[in-house]
């Protein structure tokens, strides 16, 4: 109350004349310290400081006027500023702009009643900034960009739609994605995902966005939690994660810290899209050792004599040449190659062939059916036959003279 009463009598000090013969040092003085106050002052009050000759681009360690606009949440004077000629770009002593300051909570927005949530952030004042000519582009502190600290999809869409740059990084190699998905910003992220952020860029670390967001978030985080991160890594999982067994610079991959969540539903697609569970970190972890030590009993046994996706092709070309054809069914719904191409032996690792040419050398219909049905390329080449006297190569159409298999074949090409 008492610093309500003292800004008032400020101000009327100032406007009945008492204060006449004020410099210009002393109006900046006057206009940034009633910026800085909880308080919203009037329109007016910022308007006649400015016509009595108070500077528009006057600042303090804490910023411009404009700055202290921005965080303070008072869009009309904003939109004062910016039509009195505030520089929209200025940069304040850490290296931030007014639009970075902006892509965050204002100061109210951080700071609601007592016993009320945090309320929606709003976009207006950043919309001023860049129609103002603000550069969507500005790099702050750390080498943030607006884009990296916004906190709606609204914001997001506003700086893409002016040219932000959606897979910049800072100067730990974080993209705009990696902090929307460590903030637990699900909207942000699928925002992002949508405008084409690549979900496979790492950090400096090896931390993937997805690594990121199977991660517990941190406790001052007031917009992360749990559930949200989890749902940030189901949308990542919905598009192209790029390689599924990424690790970062302490060996970690995406699977283990799925399972360190005792994520089932992330630790199956991880497994379905071929993530290696022998992988180890640099304490010698595996995703399976790390089951173990949370007790996750159900992780433990989808990871159980899980084969990686290499050993799922090796037992495929082993099932063909038996012509094991419940084997070859089981290993291709689990997700073989039907198109693998192996090396012939340990001496000879870049002569290679394809199961679908074995399969039609051992003569098994059945196996060339279900190889086929699984996309195996007809017209793929490979080793046929091998002699001192040279190699010969071709399609599975050159490697059997079966009249029924051939048919199959020419059917399929």
């Amino acid at each position: 109350m008492y610093a309500r009463m003292f800004l008032s009598c400020l101000l009327l000090l100032l406007f009945v004349g008492a204060c006449a013969a004020q410099t210009a040092k002393e109006l900046n003085e006057q206009l940034l310290y009633i910026l800085d106050q909880s308080e919203t002052p009037s329109v007016e009050t910022i308007k006649q400081l400015l016509d009595k000759g108070a500077e528009v681009n006057a600042k303090t360690d804490e910023g411009t006027a404009l700055m202290m606009a921005v965080r303070r949440g008072h869009t009309q004077i904003v939109k004062l500023l910016l039509a009195a000629g505030a520089q929209v770009d200025a940069k304040h002593r850490l290296g931030d702009s007014a639009l970075i300051m902006s892509a965050g909570r204002s100061i109210p927005e951080m700071n609601p009643p007592s016993g009320q949530p945090l309320p929606p952030p709003a976009s207006e004042i950043m919309s001023l900034l860049l129609a103002g000519g603000s550069d969507p582009n500005f790099i702050g502190q750390w080498g943030h960009t607006a884009l990296m600290e916004a906190n709606t999809a609204a914001k997001v869409k506003l700086l893409l739609t002016h040219g932000a740059h959606v897979n910049d990084r800072d100067e730990m190699s974080k993209t705009a994605l990696v902090h929307a998905v460590d903030r637990g910003a699900v909207e942000v992220v699928e925002a992002l995902l949508q405008a084409g952020a690549d979900a496979s860029i790492p950090d400096e670390k090896g931390t993937t966005a997805l690594m990121y967001a199977l991660q517990e978030p941190s406790p001052y985080n007031r917009e992360g939690s749990p559930e949200q991160h989890l749902e940030a890594a189901r949308l990542l999982l919905k598009g192209k994660i790029g390689d599924v067994n990424a690790q970062n610079e302490n060996g970690e991959t995406s699977l283990m810290r799925a399972v360190d969540l005792g994520a089932i539903e992330v630790v199956k697609s991880l497994l379905d899209r071929g993530a290696n569970v022998n992988l180890s970190d640099v304490l010698g972890s595996t995703a399976t050792v790390r089951a173990y030590e949370k007790n996750q009993t159900t992780i433990q046994q989808l990871l159980k004599g899980r084969p990686t996706r290499s050993a799922l092709n090796a037992f495929l070309r082993a099932a063909v040449a038996k012509k094991d054809e419940v084997k070859v069914r089981e290993l291709l719904k689990a997700g073989a190659d039907a198109n693998y191409e192996y090396a012939i032996g340990f001496d000879h690792q870049n002569i290679k062939s394809t199961v679908l040419i074995l399969a039609a050398q051992t003569g098994d219909t059945t196996v060339v059916k279900l190889l086929l049905a699984a996309g195996a390329n007809v017209n793929a080449k490979g080793l046929l036959t091998g002699s001192e006297h040279g190699l010969e190569f071709g399609t599975a159409l050159d490697a059997t003279k079966d009249p029924s298999i051939l048919n199959l074949l020419r059917n399929s090409q």
